[in-house]
This record gives C-alpha cells, structure tokens and sequence, in this order.
C-alpha cells in the first residue's frame, strides 16, 4: 500500500513519508501518476539502484503486471521522472520579473529550491551509478546546474545592484557556483561526514551555509539573521 500523502506544488513533486496515510487526492484513481509517485519515494529512500519493480508495485499496491502494462522497464520509470525533473526545473529557474530584486525574494528563490532538490534527491545522491546506466540524467542535471548557476548570479547581481549587498562580479560569479555546488551536493557531503537529520533538516543546513556565506556582504547582517530566522521557523 502507497504509504505517502503526495501533491503537486506547481515546481516540484512533493513526496513526503506519513505512515499509512491515504495518497494525496491529485493521485487518486491514476494509476501511472501513483506509480511515478511510489518509485520517486523508494529511489529517495533506498536509491534507484537498490530498487525494483516489484517493490514499486508493491508499494502502489498494483501487480507486477498492471505496472509494466505502463512502465515495460525500470528505465521507463526513470525517463518518465527525468521528465517531470526538467518541467519542474524549468519553473524553479525563473528569472526574477524586476530587477528590484529583494532578500525576501532571494529567500522564496532558495526555499523552493531546496524543497525541489529534495524531491529528486536520488538523482543527486546516486550521480555516477545513475548517469552511467542512464546518460540522460548526465545531461539534464549538467544543464539544471548550469543554469542554477547563472540564475544565483543573476539575483545576486540585482541584490547587488539594490544595495542590499556590497558584492561585486567576481564575487557574485564566484557565490554563485558554490551556492549550486551546495544546494545539489551537500547529501553527498552528509553521507561522507555521517551527518545526521532528515530531508528537512539537511534542507535547513544548506539554506544556512548559503544565508550565512552572504552575511559579511551584506548592507545589514541583521536582514540575513532575520532569513536564517525565518527559515528555521517556517
């Protein structure tokens, strides 16, 4: 039985472990949805390598069967979330609509990123095993990071530009490849290090590793404490 309350959150899947709560209504009664549901669930917690087909009709509640009669191969499951990936990546890199960009905007920015980059942790976490069965995952997240990258530059700049900053291009330039480098890998990292913490915490060690790395840019350091604040208390 598919064991999560899940829902759309317009940027990412939002896939979250709650007992034996029912699925999210947007799952209800679609069956390929709730399977690309229950297979990003199991590869977040377990990896996709360790993952089976069984276990995702399993976890649906679904016969083998009824699920190769939507996903023939496991390599389906995969392209069919890689997809979902690049349509979500694709509103998680929205250039802000001013150039009045504030810290508050800059906080909405990382907040949804973050909850994205959860949502499809196991892409992150699994790279070289995943890319070397599957090079379209290479690809995708080569051009996600790439464009992350650019798009931390861009707020950075404006945030620059606002005043809220004292940063200048090289600097900007600089944060900006380390905030993605951050925000895409820091599981990796916790892995190594035996770090400790759920998704939600890890999430919460990042957005302050990256808060924190612009206090001593910023016009005033309170403005970042009050993000840091905001974040641990949201």
């Amino acid at each position: 039985m598919l064991r999560s309350n899940t829902y759309r959150r317009g940027f990412a899947f939002t896939v979250k472990r709650a007992g034996n709560c029912p699925i999210g209504v947007a799952m209800k009664g679609n069956t390929k949805n709730r399977i690309l549901v229950a297979s990003l669930l199991l590869f977040n917690e377990q990896g996709e390598p360790q993952t089976t087909t069984n276990e995702i009709a399993d976890e649906v509640d679904i016969s083998p069967g009824n699920l190769h009669y939507h996903f023939r191969r496991k390599e389906h499951i995969v392209a069919a979330l890689l997809d979902e990936f690049r349509a979500d990546a694709t509103r998680v890199l929205t250039a802000p609509d001013s150039d009045s960009v504030t810290l508050d905007d800059f906080w909405v920015f990382l907040h949804h990123l973050l909850e994205f980059a959860a949502a499809y942790r196991f892409l992150f976490r699994d790279l070289e095993t995943l890319t070397e069965s599957y090079p379209a995952v290479g690809q995708t997240l080569g051009h996600f990071a790439r464009g992350l990258s650019a798009m931390f530059e861009i707020y950075l700049r404006h945030l620059a530009s606002g005043g809220a900053l004292d940063m200048g291009d090289q600097d900007a330039r600089l944060a900006a490849r380390n905030f993605a480098v951050i925000a895409l890998f820091s599981e990796r990292f916790d892995q190594l290090t035996s770090a400790r913490g759920d998704a939600d915490e890890r999430a919460l060690r990042v957005a302050g590793s990256i808060l924190g790395y612009l206090r001593p840019f910023a016009a005033d350091s309170e403005d970042i404490d009050d993000l840091v604040g905001r974040y641990t208390d949201d």
